[in-house]
């Protein structure tokens, strides 16, 4: 998994190198650096949300 990781922390730092090195629209720029980092805060945000429960508890019910 920690491989997994590091390989694809790898090829995004890799294109995002390439883009901003050659690139010469800030179009591509803002989608190389942005894609990445929403999928990054999106992660995030699920590990650190706390589930919540939608129904509440009935009287007598099992506990």
């Amino acid at each position: 998994m920690a491989g997994r990781v590091l390989f694809n922390a790898a090829l995004i730092v890799a294109v995002q190198w390439v883009a901003i090195t050659y690139g010469r629209g800030i179009g591509l720029l803002l989608v190389v650096l942005g894609v990445p980092a929403l999928f990054a805060s999106y992660t995030i945000t699920r590990a650190l949300t706390v589930p919540m429960e939608d129904t509440p508890r009935r009287r007598g019910g099992r506990r």
